[in-house]
């Protein structure tokens, strides 16, 4: 394990970064992506120096992106001491296509993923490269919920990182945190929130399910031509079929259950001026919540 800090110090301006009342009561829950490359799309760069071509524009990356490379204080404050990002190297004795052609299996083993939560120790990114035995690799990383944002906080990250990977000279536009400006914080000296449903490694169940387009319109026919919904979306049919699908699976009387749909607002918000793609530590969203009896 190697840990990757800023390429450049952070200025002493910018040491302390106060969340906004959003991100203030959002449990430090960690948020999991895996990316696949098989071997002919990273043959041209020789095996043992790739973690160090990674390792460098992570460095890079996270000069821009400072808060993440610091230390949750508390439920308010981030140190932006540049402790860093921790990023592994492993070897997994398995072909890639075991993992990626296996619609049932769980996030694939090996994999980093599970990230301790509820605690202000260790690092709010944690990268892992892994070298599959067919010369494809999977980079996959843990995020910080609460310091991170949500998952268009960390498209702009990943994809910020990629850039740097391709051309190391480019120059990025730096990040607009929005801090606690728009929604202040609240003075709060207790102990990190913790998820209102605990998370438990050992009853995780996770599926893959693949809609394709067609199939999607055809969801979208079958919603207008039986309910009052005129112009259903694409997350609206996927998300009531896989919830119809799981309520009626059930056999046994399991009490009240819950759906949780995270939406993205930055574009249906009537701030001005609008708030940027990157507005990283004010999440702009909001949770629907369905609940039936099972």
């Amino acid at each position: 394990m190697e840990t990757i800090k800023p390429s450049s110090p952070t200025p002493s301006t910018l040491r302390r970064h106060n969340l906004s009342l959003i991100d203030q009561v959002v449990a430090n829950i960690y948020m999991p992506f895996v990316f696949f490359y098989p071997n002919h799309q990273v043959a041209s760069i020789p095996k043992h120096q790739l973690f160090e071509f990674l390792a460098n524009s992570l460095s890079k990356t996270l000069t821009f992106y400072y808060p993440w490379a610091g230390t949750l204080k508390d439920n308010v404050t981030i140190e932006c001491d540049d402790h860093g990002a921790e990023f592994f190297e492993v070897e997994i004795n398995s072909s890639m296509n075991e993992v990626i052609h296996n619609p049932d299996l769980t996030f694939p083993h090996g994999l980093s993923w599970w990230h301790s939560s509820s605690t202000t120790s260790g690092a709010l990114i944690v990268a892992q490269l892994s070298h599959f035995g067919c010369g494809g690799i999977a980079l996959s990383l843990c995020m910080s919920h609460k310091v991170v944002g949500d998952a268009c906080s960390a498209y702009y990250f990943l994809r910020d990182w990629a850039e740097l990977t391709r051309d190391p000279k480019l120059t990025l536009s730096p990040p607009y945190f929005a801090k606690d400006s728009l929604m202040p914080s609240v003075p709060f000296d207790g102990p990190l929130f913790s998820p209102a449903i605990k998370q438990k490694k050992e009853r995780r169940i996770q599926k893959r399910f693949v809609f394709s387009e067609s199939k999607i319109n055809a969801l979208k026919a079958l919603v207008v031509a039986e309910s009052c919904v005129q112009n259903p979306t694409r997350n609206e049919v996927v998300s009531a079929l896989l919830y119809k699908c799981a309520t009626s699976s059930s056999t046994t009387n399991l009490g009240r259950s819950q759906l949780v749909l995270p939406l993205n607002l930055r574009n249906q918000t009537s701030l001005q001026p609008p708030l940027p793609p990157t507005t990283n530590h004010h999440r702009k969203y909001s949770h629907y919540l369905f609940h039936t009896n099972i």
